[in-house]
């Protein structure tokens, strides 16, 4: 389930193919809103770009980056051969989170899309559990609003299920299960026409 090996070697081209550079923007859009030395949860980083640019933006910061696909998480130690120490890397999902850490910020880039309600739910509470009063989740992630988000989700849907065997068969509703879970949505802004919506939740 939701193992993305199949496509590692492809996924970051594929996503300019389709999206051009709205995923990077809508990725990065509140990266500036994490504080310097924050301790920062990454979960499902995919092949670290992401991480890169971060580091760039805050090198204080420590960084727990935790990926499901063992050659996603394999080009991202690459991009850090000589990485530091305050990087540390963990195969795994939601349930590899560290439970003695609270962070100051979590990451989830296209990632609660991967879930069905329930179980994605069930992760929003894991990753809930890790925060503090005043940490931010930065999210990204798919909305579903007009007939083309729909018929091109279903698409996508498809084309993960066969190619990496992801959970979901269609969109959770995971705006409104953050609500539901103990989350308020702070800032936001759409992308692609509505399609991508970037976000900062914080604990109610």
């Amino acid at each position: 389930m939701n193992n993305f090996d199949s496509v590692a070697g492809f996924y970051d081209r594929l996503s300019k193919l389709i999206f051009g550079r709205t995923m990077v923007e809508a990725q990065t859009v509140y990266l500036g809103h994490i504080l310097p030395g924050a301790r920062v949860l990454i979960l499902g980083g995919g092949t670290g770009w992401l991480l890169s640019e971060l580091l760039t933006q805050h090198p204080t910061c420590g960084v727990w980056y935790i990926e499901a696909s063992e050659k996603m998480l394999a080009l991202s130690k690459r991009r850090f051969k000589n990485r530091p120490s305050e990087i540390t890397f963990i195969h795994g999902t939601e349930d590899a989170i560290p439970r003695d850490i609270k962070f100051d910020a979590v990451i989830t880039h296209f990632y609660l899309d991967l879930f069905p309600q329930d179980s994605c739910s069930k992760v929003i509470q894991r990753i809930h559990s890790v925060m503090h009063g005043r940490s931010l989740w930065l999210i990204s992630d798919f909305v579903n609003t007009t007939w083309w988000h729909g018929a091109l989700l279903r698409v996508m849907y498809s084309f993960f299920q066969i190619m990496s065997g992801i959970e979901a068969r269609r969109l959770p509703a995971w705006r409104k299960l953050m609500v539901e879970n103990g989350l308020k949505e702070s800032k936001s802004q759409k992308f692609y026409g509505g399609f991508i919506r970037g976000a900062i939740f914080r604990l109610n």
